[in-house]
C-alpha cells in the first residue's frame, strides 16, 4: 500500500488511530513553525509530546527530549505560522509512511503502530529524524534492532524503499531508469568541474515554486550530460537546500521504454505506469537525455506521444524533470510546441574556454592515469586543449579534448605493453599524432609550436609563391602583428586586398597562407565572386531570410567559418561582387562576426580575410614604364602599384578600405620568376609520371624555353599551358599510342629553333 493510498477511506487507511492522530499532529507543528511541508523531524516532535506508548518511551530510554528536538526544529523556522492541508507532507515522511505500512505487513499487522513510524525514521538515516537523532548522539544502526524487538512487532526487517513490496526489478523505474543518485553515492560517476555556476542555476529552478524544470540547451560535447551527474553527486553528497535532500535523479532509458510496444496503447501504458510510480515516490527527479526524443515519441495513427502524455503531470506539478538537448533540436521541436516549452526554465550551457578546460582535465586526469597506468602532465594536457582548439574546430570543448588525451592515453599504454615499459608520461607529440590523425593534418606540423610557425611563416611562404617576396613579407607581417598580441583583439587575424594582373599568385599565396599557418589547404574557404552579381544572391551569404527555400540550412559563408574558424576566407575578385557585399565585410572586418539569417553568430575573429582583386591590372601589365621611370625598375613598379591604388580606392567605399590591414601589389612575374615556375611545374609532372610508372625527367634547356614562349598577360597560367602542350601531351600520345611501356625513361629536350622535344632515352645516359 502506499502514501497515495493511505489518504483514501478515514483520516488515514492503513495506520492506527494513534498513528493518523501523530501525523495530524506533525502536521500543525509543521504549521506553526512557519513550515510548508511537515517532515519526519515533525512527527519526532509529535511523538515526544503527545505519545505515551512504547515509542515516546523508547525515545525516552535514549535521552531524547521534547525540549531538545523543539529547540533544534525552532532555530529551523522558517517564517510565520501556516494553516496546512493534512497532505502536505515532505518526501522523507512519506517515505516513513510508506516503510511504516511494509513494516505492519511484514508483521502481519492490520494497521501500522507509532513504533512502525519510529522504526522507519530510524532507518532511512537521511530523513530530518535521523539527522536529528545522529546530531544528539543516538547511534542509529544499533536503535533500529532495538527498535525492531520493541514489544515483539517486527517479525521481519523492514524492506527499503527502493525495494517497495515488489521484488527489485519488477517495478517500471527500475526497468525503465538509472538511479544516477546511487551511482554517485558508489563513487561510479566522474566529478564535474568548473561547472559552478550552471550547477546553481539547475538548484534555483528545482527550488522554483512553479515551472520547476530545468531544460540544459547546449551544442553537443559541452557537458550537458555531466551537468546532471555533476547535480547527482551534490544531492548524494547533501551538498543541497534542504528541500532537494534525500531526492533521487533518475535517468531515462526511452530506448528500453519504447521496445517492445508492438500494440497501440502499450507505450501510453507503460509510460503512464512509469509516471504514476514516480508521483507517488515523491523523491524522484526525471532526467531525460535527448530531451527532444519525447516530442513524438511513441506516437502512431490515433496514439499520443509521450510528450502529450507529461505535459498534464508536469502542469500539475506532480513531478519534476531535467531536459537536456542541443540547440538546434531544442528550436525544432521544443520551442514549435509552446505548452512544452513553458513549463520548463532554459539553461543555456556554453562551451567552456580553454582556460576552463585545462582545469576541467585536470580534475579528471587521476581517473584516466589509473585506468591507462599512464601520467599525464600538466603542460600536456594544456597542449591537447589548444591542438584540439586549433585542429577540431567542428566539435566543442571539452568532450573534444578529452577524446584526445583518452586516445593518446591508449595508445600510450599499448605501446608500454609491447615494450614491457612501466608507467609511461604521456607527451605532447603523442597527442599530436592522435590529432593528425583525426585531422588529417601531418603531425609534425601539428607538433609546431606557434612562436616556431610565426618565425617560419616567410620562408614557407616564399617556398611555394616564386617572384613575390614583397607580398609575402607583408603578409606575414601582419599575422605577426595580430599573433604577438598587438592586434586589435576582436578583429579578424588579418584584411587584405591583393592587387595584380592575373596569374601572379593571388590566390596561389592564399592557398599557401592556409596550408602553412592552418595546416592544411582545405582550411581555404573560396567564394567565387562571380556567383555572387545579382542583388538576390548577396542572401546567400548570410541564409535565405523565412519563408524562402534553404532557409533552415543557414548562409554558405557563415556555416563554412561556424564549421571551420580557423581558416582563410578567400573573396576572389571581389571587384565582381554586387555592392552590397560591400556592407556584409563591413561587420566583418570591423566586429570579427556575422549574423546569418536564423540569428546565430559566426566568430570570424580566428580567421584571414583577403580579397583578391585584378583592379588597376593595366597599369602593371603594361609594358611601358610610366614618364619618367626606367621600364623594370623599382621606382616604376612603385609607381604603377600606387596607379592601381588609387583606382583600387575609387572603386571601394572609403570605409571598406580603410578596415583593411594592407592592400598588397603584387608585381608581374619576370623571366627568372617564370624559369622557376617552370622547373616546379615540370618537377610535379614528373612525380605524376612516376606515379604510373614512366621516368620522366628534363633538360636545364626546357625551362627556359617554356618561359619565353609564356611571356603575355596570362602569367603563370600561360606557363601551365605550355608545360601541358609541349611535354604533358607528348608523353601522353606516346602513351595512348602503345609507344612507351612502364618502366621506360623518357627526356624532354629542346632544339636551337625553341622547340621542346620527348625521346626515349637510356637512363644511364638521362641528362638531366
Amino acid at each position: 500500500m502506499s502514501i497515495w493510498e493511505a489518504f483514501g477511506k478515514g483520516r488515514y487507511k492503513g495506520f492506527s488511530r494513534e498513528a493518523g492522530l501523530l501525523l495530524d499532529e506533525a502536521v500543525e507543528l509543521a504549521g506553526g513553525l512557519g513550515c510548508k511541508k511537515a517532515d519526519t523531524g515533525h512527527l519526532l516532535l509529535a511523538m515526544l509530546q503527545t505519545d505515551h506508548g512504547p515509542a515516546a518511551k523508547f525515545l525516552a530510554g535514549k535521552n531524547i527530549s521534547e525540549l531538545a528536538v523543539r529547540r533544534q526544529l525552532g532555530a529551523d523556522r522558517e517564517g510565520p505560522a501556516l494553516h496546512l492541508d493534512r497532505k502536505a507532507l515532505a518526501p522523507d515522511l512519506k517515505r516513513a509512511m510508506d516503510y511504516a505500512l511494509i513494516g505492519a505487513q511484514n508483521a502481519h499487522l492490520a494497521k501500522a503502530e507509532p513504533e512502525h513510524l519510529l522504526c522507519a525514521m530510524l532507518e532511512d538515516t537521511d530523513c530530518a529524524a535521523g539527522v536529528l537523532l545522529a546530531s544528539m548522539g543516538v547511534q542509529l544502526a544499533e536503535a533500529v534492532r532495538e527498535c525492531r524487538q520493541l514489544s515483539g512487532q517486527f517479525i521481519l526487517p523492514l524492506q527499503p524503499r527502493a525495494a517497495s513490496a515488489m521484488p527489485r526489478g519488477s517495478r517500471a523505474s527500475d526497468k525503465y531508469c538509472r538511479d544516477l543518485t546511487r551511482r554517485a553515492a558508489d563513487g561510479e560517476l566522474d566529478p564535474v568541474f568548473c561547472r559552478e555556476k550552471e550547477l546553481d542555476r539547475m538548484v534555483e529552478i528545482l527550488c522554483r515554486r512553479q515551472k520547476n524544470n530545468p531544460c540544459l540547451v547546449g551544442e553537443p560535447g559541452v557537458g550537458k550530460t555531466a551537468l546532471a551527474e555533476g547535480l547527482a553527486q551534490r544531492i548524494a553528497n547533501k551538498n543541497v537546500p534542504r528541500m532537494l535532500q534525500g531526492r533521487r535523479l533518475l535517468a531515462l532509458d526511452m530506448a528500453s521504454l519504447v521496445a517492445g510496444t508492438k500494440y497501440r496503447g502499450d507505450f501510453e501504458e507503460r509510460f503512464k505506469n512509469l509516471l504514476e510510480e514516480l508521483v507517488r515516490d515523491g523523491s524522484a527527479i526525471l532526467f531525460v537525455d535527448e530531451f527532444h526524443t519525447i516530442v513524438g515519441a511513441g506516437a502512431a495513427e490515433g496514439a499520443i506521444d509521450a510528450a502529450s502524455i507529461l505535459k498534464p503531470v508536469l502542469a500539475r506539478g506532480e513531478l519534476q524533470l531535467i531536459g537536456a538537448t542541443t540547440n538546434q533540436e531544442f528550436r525544432t521541436h521544443i520551442q514549435k510546441d509552446a505548452a512544452l516549452e513553458r513549463r520548463f526554465g532554459k539553461v543555456q550551457i556554453e562551451e567552456p574556454t580553454p582556460e576552463q578546460a585545462v582545469g576541467i582535465l585536470e580534475g579528471l586526469a587521476p581517473r584516466y592515469e589509473r585506468y591507462h597506468s599512464v601520467k599525464l602532465p600538466p603542460e600536456t594536457l594544456r597542449e591537447a586543449v589548444e591542438l584540439s582548439v586549433r585542429y577540431l574546430p567542428g566539435r566543442c570543448l571539452p568532450d573534444k579534448a578529452i577524446d584526445l588525451v583518452d586516445e593518446a592515453c591508449a595508445a600510450a599504454r599499448i605501446r608500454a605493453e609491447r615494450e614491457h615499459q612501466p608507467s609511461p608520461v604521456l607527451t605532447r607529440e603523442e597527442v599530436a599524432q592522435v590529432v593528425a590523425r583525426a585531422s588529417g593534418i601531418p603531425a609534425e606540423r601539428v607538433g609546431e609550436k606557434e612562436r616556431e610557425r610565426l618565425a617560419r611563416l616567410e620562408a614557407r611562404l616564399n617556398e611555394e609563391i616564386v617572384g613575390q617576396q614583397r607580398a609575402v613579407a607583408a603578409v606575414a607581417g601582419a599575422i605577426r602583428r595580430s599573433r604577438t598580441g598587438l592586434g586589435e583583439p576582436g578583429r579578424p587575424i588579418g584584411a587584405m586586398l591583393f592587387l595584380g594582373p592575373t596569374g601572379v599568385g593571388k590566390t596561389a599565396l592564399a592557398k599557401a597562407l592556409a596550408s602553412s599557418w592552418f595546416g592544411s589547404e582545405k582550411a581555404l574557404l573560396k567564394f567565387d565572386m562571380s556567383e555572387y552579381q545579382e542583388q538576390h544572391t548577396v542572401a546567400r551569404l548570410l541564409g535565405a531570410p523565412p519563408g524562402y527555400l534553404g532557409h533552415d540550412e543557414g548562409g554558405q559563408l557563415t556555416e563554412a567559418v561556424r564549421r571551420r574558424p580557423y581558416s582563410v576566407v578567400l573573396f576572389d575578385e571581389i571587384e565582381k561582387a554586387h555592392p552590397d557585399i560591400q556592407n556584409i565585410l563591413l561587420q566583418l572586418l570591423e566586429d570579427g562576426q556575422l549574423t546569418d539569417s536564423m540569428g546565430r553568430k559566426a566568430d570570424f575573429r580566428n580567421t584571414i580575410v583577403l580579397l583578391t582583386s585584378n583592379l588597376g591590372a593595366r597599369f602593371l601589365a603594361g609594358q611601358s614604364a610610366p614618364l619618367g621611370f626606367a621600364a623594370g625598375s623599382e621606382a616604376a613598379f612603385e609607381k604603377q602599384s600606387e596607379q592601381a591604388v588609387a583606382e583600387a580606392k575609387k572603386w571601394f567605399r572609403p570605409e571598406l578600405i580603410g578596415r583593411l590591414d594592407e592592400i598588397i601589389v603584387f608585381r608581374p612575374l619576370g623571366e627568372d620568376s617564370l624559369c622557376t615556375i617552370a622547373e616546379k611545374l615540370l618537377g610535379q609532372l614528373e612525380t605524376r609520371a612516376a606515379r604510373s610508372g614512366y621516368q620522366l625527367t628534363h633538360t636545364a634547356r626546357v625551362g627556359p624555353a617554356l618561359a619565353a614562349k609564356a611571356r603575355s598577360p596570362y602569367g603563370a597560367r600561360e606557363l601551365r599551358r605550355q608545360v601541358d602542350r609541349a611535354v604533358e601531351q607528348a608523353l601522353a600520345n606516346e602513351i595512348a599510342s602503345g609507344t612507351a611501356a612502364p618502366g621506360q625513361h623518357w627526356t624532354a629536350d629542346c632544339t636551337a629553333d625553341g622547340c621542346v622535344t620527348l625521346q626515349e632515352t637510356d637512363p644511364v645516359s638521362a641528362v638531366l
